[in-house]
């Protein structure tokens, strides 16, 4: 067993232990669900309980979870019903999925938005990745061109033998190793961006070997993590290719930056030297001739990205651009050109933010 592991293990019998304690000793069972998480919890350095807390000293900020509360009762039996859950898989070294779990009883867990809210409270409650639960969520990531992934299990997921693209493994923790001749890598946003780019030959025609991945709008951690893993452990660039609205530059920054939602785990499934190559919002006048308004939505969405201190200074004028111009365009508008002119231009004259 891991030490992560082990660490895990601890933390859940900490926390199940405490709230057995507190049954019996206060009336209002709660469990608090730190906003912004930690560095790795360490009981040296932290005044009372992990995440349930009777009159302690509230040294981070948290929301409260009661089971005396009709309308927050199935959210804490969720979470302890996942805590019970992840210990049972860390003993033995198994692994499910949100669907299996779903599935063991629908009428009491209702829908499996239900488990992936609850999931999520647990990672903030240990501190840790969703990867590292063993709850695994059904991949949704594409990839294809010149990489192959060798499994602890002793399976090969080969691109080029398949010919195409291939779905990523729901735990990619158990990809031993990454084995590609690639030169680069691109990441786009759409599947349907993606299949185009295939089936106009885009891997054999931009005179670079590269491998070619989809997240299929806002990525999962697998995709992430890929990603994380290809730039880090294979040195290999990475580039990407989203729609020039608020929403694609989004994705975007949670490619380079993490997930707001899980800033927690942002370590390994960050890729801060992304490449964004387009679409820009400053390019929308010159390239696109399908251009639309932007909505109220729109709207709110760029004002809330230029609100966070961790975009640059391109990005935040990118975004600066669509609210001055209120256009945004989508790849589609410009899919003809992409693969013969586009990315290899941007890519060899380094055109990107």
């Amino acid at each position: 067993m891991s030490s992560n592991m082990y660490d895990i293990l601890v933390n859940v019998e900490q926390i199940v232990l405490e709230l057995i304690s507190s049954i019996t000793s206060i009336e209002n069972v709660t469990l608090k669900i730190p906003r912004k998480c930690r560095d790795w919890y360490d009981p040296n350095n932290f005044e009372g309980n992990i995440g349930v807390f009777a009159n302690v000293k509230e040294i981070f900020n948290f929301r409260k979870i009661m089971y005396n509360q009709r309308r927050s009762r199935h959210r804490f039996c969720l979470i302890v019903y996942i805590l019970a859950e992840i210990h049972s898989l860390h003993l033995s070294g198994g692994s499910c999925t949100i669907r299996g779990l779903y599935y063991r009883d629908t009428h009491v867990i209702r829908s499996q938005t239900y488990i992936v809210a609850a999931k999520l409270d647990v990672c903030r409650m240990l501190n840790t990745a969703p990867v590292n639960l063993g709850i695994l969520s059904a991949s949704k990531g594409l990839i294809a061109g010149d990489i192959k992934l060798l499994m602890s299990n002793g399976d090969i997921l080969d691109c080029n033998v398949y010919c195409g693209a291939i779905t990523l493994p729901t735990d990619f923790e158990n990809v031993e190793r990454i084995v590609t001749n690639a030169e680069m890598v691109l990441i786009v946003e759409k599947e349907s961006v993606f299949e185009s780019l295939l089936s106009c030959n885009a891997l054999n025609t931009f005179g670079l070997r590269f491998i070619l991945l989809t997240g299929k709008g806002y990525p999962d951690c697998t995709t992430r993590r890929i990603v994380y893993r290809l730039s880090v452990e294979c040195n290999l660039p990475a580039y990407i290719l989203v729609d020039a609205d608020p929403f694609g530059i989004e994705i975007m920054l949670i490619y380079r930056h993490g997930s707001q939602a899980m800033s927690f785990s942002s370590k390994s499934l960050a890729t801060p030297m992304l490449r964004w190559i387009g679409l820009h919002p400053s390019e929308i006048d010159r390239i696109s001739k399908r251009a639309v308004a932007l909505n109220k939505y729109d709207n709110k969405k760029i004002a809330d990205i230029l609100s966070r201190s961790d975009i640059s200074l391109g990005v935040r004028q990118e975004l600066q651009t669509l609210q001055k111009i209120q256009f945004k365009a989508e790849i589609e508008s410009v899919i003809d050109f992409l693969s013969p002119f586009y990315i290899p231009t941007k890519i060899n004259r380094n055109l990107f933010l």
